[in-house]
């Protein structure tokens, strides 16, 4: 997929934001329809690590994420779980590589943003979950929670990019 315009994802974003409750059940049966795979693991990613809140977060931006990448003139198709279980394994051993080492960490974090093609999407992606604004609309992420709800969103973002 060619990267998505910048415009597109500011565009898109406050779309969603503002969007009504019954807008925001349409747009779930919209994913459902054209992604069952993806929405499946946003659904259940983290199920055992993710509080309640967390967990609908993670919905909520793996939903904004696929809305923004399936306004593109050429649509991912629809992904499998081949493609999505392989993308995870990708992330998670990045992240394994990465460690906690906070040097690492942000040597990481850099070069993965200098040569991604979602760079915009996942830049966002990033600031939404790091900055308080995510407070201020009443979700509670724990900092320790943070890196992993990145990897579920990154694997989303992964997959549609290269289904497209």
């Amino acid at each position: 997929m060619n990267t998505v315009p910048l415009t597109t994802v500011e565009r898109t974003w406050r779309e969603i934001e503002s969007m009504s409750p019954v807008k925001g059940e349409e747009l779930i049966k919209l994913i459902n329809k054209e992604q069952p795979v993806l929405l499946a693991y946003l659904l259940a990613a983290g199920e055992k690590m993710l509080s309640e809140r967390e967990r609908e977060l993670l919905v909520y931006l793996g939903v904004i994420v696929w809305r923004i990448m399936s306004q593109e003139a050429k649509k991912p198709a629809k992904v499998n779980e081949n493609l999505l279980f392989t993308n995870e394994d990708a992330n998670l051993a990045l992240l394994r590589k990465i460690g906690k080492d906070r040097d690492r960490i942000t040597a990481g974090a850099a070069a993965l943003l200098d040569n991604y093609n979602q760079l915009h999407i996942l830049s966002y992606t990033v600031n939404f979950l790091m900055e308080d604004a995510t407070r201020a609309k009443g979700f509670q992420i724990r900092e320790e929670k943070k890196g992993i709800m990145m990897i579920y969103l990154k694997t989303v973002i992964d997959c549609l990019d290269e289904a497209a």
